[in-house]
């Protein structure tokens, strides 16, 4: 059983204490960043439009450029990948905010810095996948990901909690450094990171013989790339962890766009339930990483998987009963409340979970490309929902909305749970022999 020695555990490693350390410090940053850039946009653009425009294309470079990125990272060093990323956009986050010091800053300009940051973005997260596998042992994966998920959700309190106070005391441009400042932090703790002498990047042992043609071959960017989509459909468990994972992503964003008419249409109360919409969902994140490990040792990935589902459909369901409150506030604060602590308990559980199969299944070799693969569909995910979302709201109220894609998501969970889906090797314990064939 999980148990609080274990976490101890993983803090007596120095690298992932760094590693840790690297990640809390970029969700500090991002949780100031997703309400300063908010504000940024509209105070640049001063329209709706060009804000949902930079939102999708903030998207784009995700979709379109990381399966060709994470063939290109494979090739690479992941921690020099990582600490170069994270520099970078220290660099140019630091240059927009001379610029818009500078009250220049355009619309268009807002969009090349977008879709500039996203695509420097799209080429850390692959790296910064394998990265995890190479430092983090298989049988720590779980308790690793469980105290980074339950940390990074607890400093993401903190820091939407002290957004507005920063703002409101050194401005927007003062936020958006401290946002450019993290990065650097990020880097340096990630450079700090001592390896031993056997990071799984390819080129490692096969460059020095540059007169084998089959080893150009292996070399090629091309040969990467199709390499790595011959393993991923090979592959049935990576296949439907990216199903799985696609399907949570495209199931939350009616949550994620409808909750002021949520608030509003179907509870019939103000902007304090986002709040407590909002403080119930981070308390659940929290919860949910915690308890990841114990479920894990009780239950299987499929059921897992296939539970967290069903809770986040059912809790849906009952979030479009707030309509029969007529407006209680008491009654809506407790039902609300308790249905997004069930949803994020739901997500985290099922995210963490898919992670962790994720870094377990997918062989060292292809683990940049098959990661770069899932961010993507993941990406594609959200913007294809957002639209299906807009395109009912003229129609339907958001009651409607989210209790039908609650039922929706409980009838697709129980026809997965009846069908011969498998999330996890079969084969007794990830073994060596199991590694051995996939290296092959």
């Amino acid at each position: 059983m999980a148990k609080l020695s274990n976490y101890k555990e993983m803090l007596k490693d120095k690298n992932y204490v760094k590693l840790l350390f690297s990640n809390l410090i970029n969700r500090f940053g991002d949780s100031i960043d997703a309400i300063a850039f908010t504000w940024l946009v509209y105070d640049i653009t001063k329209s709706a439009s060009w804000a949902a425009l930079i939102f999708g294309l903030n998207i784009l470079p995700n979709v379109v450029l990381q399966p060709f990125l994470g063939a290109l990272v494979e090739k690479l060093n992941k921690k020099n990948v990582i600490v170069f990323t994270h520099v970078l956009r220290f660099i140019v986050i630091s240059g927009f905010v001379a610029i818009y010091l500078t009250r220049t800053v355009t619309p268009l300009m807002m969009v090349a810095f977008t879709l500039l940051i996203t695509s420097i973005e799209s080429l850390n997260l692959p790296a910064s996948t394998a990265f995890i596998q190479n430092l983090i042992k298989k049988e720590n994966m779980s308790y690793a990901i469980s105290l980074n998920s339950s940390l990074s959700n607890a400093v993401a309190i903190v820091g939407k909690g002290l957004a507005g106070v920063i703002i409101a005391t050194i401005g927007m441009a003062g936020a958006m450094f401290i946002d450019a400042a993290t990065f650097l932090l990020a880097g340096l703790s990630i450079m700090a990171i001592r390896l031993p002498k056997k990071e799984n990047d390819i080129t490692s042992t096969e460059a020095s013989n540059a007169s084998n043609k089959e080893t150009k071959k292996k070399e090629s960017f091309l040969f990467l790339l199709k390499d790595g989509i011959k393993y991923i459909l090979k592959d049935k468990i990576i296949i439907n962890i990216t199903l799985m994972a696609v399907m949570v992503n495209f199931m939350v964003v009616p949550l994620n766009s409808l909750q002021a008419p949520i608030a509003s249409e179907c509870f019939k109360l103000g902007s304090e339930l986002l709040s407590v919409m909002g403080i119930a969902a981070s308390l659940g994140g929290i919860v949910g990483s915690l308890i990841l490990p114990i479920v894990q040792e009780k239950f299987s990935s499929k059921k897992i998987i296939t539970g967290g589902i069903f809770g986040l459909g059912s809790a849906m369901v009952a979030l479009s009963m707030g309509r029969f409150l007529n407006g209680a506030a008491i009654p809506g604060f407790l039902l609300a409340g308790a249905c997004f602590f069930v949803l994020m308990l739901s997500c985290s559980i099922v995210s963490s979970t898919i992670s962790v199969q994720f870094l377990k299944t997918t062989d060292p070799k292809y683990i940049a490309r098959a990661a770069a693969v899932l961010n993507a569909a993941c990406s594609m995910s959200m913007p294809i929902a957002s639209l299906i979302v807009s395109g009912l709201a003229v129609n339907l109220s958001a009651d409607i909305l989210i209790g039908a894609a609650g039922i929706l998501t409980i009838l697709i969970v129980l026809v997965i749970g009846l069908s011969k889906m498998k999330f996890d090797s079969a084969e007794p314990a990830k073994t060596t022999e199991k590694e051995t064939e996939l290296a092959a």
